[in-house]
């Protein structure tokens, strides 16, 4: 059993690290901005696919989070893989402006189907191998998603350097490449045996979707969900020109260091899936949400390259751990039974984070400057942070009674 759980782990990092590549998209949208090549998009343009991906993914995770209760891990995995890489492989057919639809209709929906399909199904499969240590199971899972995210992007800077005629061509590459590996680690998933995956106790107790959504703790983890992701994915949206405003870093050492909190954002996530084993679930929420706040409310204020790094890694490292610790949470509240479906709909927080936090520090840094957009954000991020002591478990759900 050991062996397997470890084969099982490496199968699932494998698998993880295209989708990472998602956030790796600002490198591709600055080769899309470029003059000289059959796009030269507007900023807002070349936005867009990932924007749409991150609005659609949610639709990804509802389903794979309600097939994950009826059909084996590994037919759901191979389909998020195909469409993933497909919805690649048709952006990459794109010539240049009069073709961008392809790159919307590709990247920005059929990819971002599979990007929510494929986070959902490991994330929740690991859990049911590691019952006793779902957090840090869930860790594993997203923490090879944050690893795909630290080596795509020096792989998609040589692309874009390559194809710099016709970036699009760039993910006509990487499709093929995460075909292989979305499939390749697919290939190992399965469930454990039944005593393991789903203790008795436990499947008796589970809540169903439905039930679920009539609680207010879904809501409320949901909320805290949002907070946590609005909070790091609104920095990173930023942070190279940011980093450029406050401190003078150059754009060259900016984009190192975005790579940088790549390796932190991943590191978080199976840190805190351990913390939080031994602190307790909303009490590693309070504390990743208070730093991030205070950092954030700090990073407004600081005009050294020394400071910056420390305080926006620290972000980075409580973002990437909510991650890890939420998919534990859905299932402590509502039971493994139906966890895949229910943490599933609860990502509709990571969807809306996506689009409305770095959209509002976007529009704060327009109107006035990026301190005053990080010392707004980190101000309701502090706030936020009372939210998790609000949660408590459920009981049994009705119709378990």
């Amino acid at each position: 059993m050991g062996r397997r759980r470890a084969l099982l782990a490496g199968a699932v990092v494998l698998n993880q690290l295209a989708y990472g590549s998602v956030y790796s998209w600002s490198i591709l949208s600055a080769g899309f901005q470029a003059p000289g090549n059959g796009f030269a998009l507007g900023r807002d343009e070349a936005g867009l696919p990932f924007a749409a991906a991150h609005a659609l993914v949610f639709l990804g995770t509802v389903l794979g989070g309600l097939l994950m209760g009826r059909r084996p891990p590994r037919g759901i995995a191979v389909v998020a893989g195909l469409l993933y890489a497909g919805g690649m492989l048709v952006a990459g057919c794109a010539h240049g402006r009069q073709d961008f639809w392809l790159v919307l209709l590709g990247y920005g929906g059929i990819s971002g189907v599979g990007l929510g399909l494929g986070y959902i199904v490991p994330t929740t499969m690991l859990q049911r191998w590691f019952p006793g240590h779902r957090a840090l199971a869930a860790g594993v899972a997203t923490g090879g998603f944050g690893l795909g995210s630290v080596l795509c992007a020096p792989l998609y800077r040589v692309l874009v350097a390559h194809f710099a005629a016709n970036p699009a061509r760039v993910l006509l590459v990487l499709g093929a490449v995460f075909l292989v590996t979305t499939l390749t680690g697919a290939a190992f998933f399965a469930n454990p045996p039944r005593p393991v995956s789903l203790p008795a106790q436990q499947a008796a107790t589970g809540y169903r979707p439905a039930q679920a959504l009539r609680t207010r703790q879904w809501y409320l983890l949901t909320l805290v969900l949002f907070c946590n992701t609005a909070a790091g994915i609104s920095m990173l949206s930023v942070v190279a020109p940011a980093a450029g405003a406050l401190t003078g870093l150059s754009p060259t050492l900016a984009a190192v260091l975005t790579g940088v909190l790549g390796v932190f954002n991943t590191v978080g996530r199976p840190l805190w899936g351990w913390l939080s084993g031994r602190t307790g679930l909303m009490t590693a929420f309070v504390m990743m949400l208070a730093t991030q706040g205070l950092c954030l409310v700090a990073l407004s204020q600081v005009s050294s390259p020394v400071l910056f790094l420390p305080l926006a890694a620290l972000v980075c490292l409580c973002f990437g751990g909510g991650f890890a610790t939420m998919p534990a949470a859905a299932s402590e509240f509502f039971g493994l039974a139906h966890a895949g479906a229910v943490y599933g709909l609860m990502l509709i927080g990571w969807s809306l984070a996506g689009l409305a936090g770095p959209l509002a520090v976007s529009a704060l840094a327009a109107h006035s400057s990026y301190g005053a957009a990080f010392l707004a954000l980190g101000a309701v991020t502090v706030l936020a942070a009372a939210l998790p002591t609000l949660a408590r478990a459920p009981g049994a759900p009705r119709t378990a009674r």
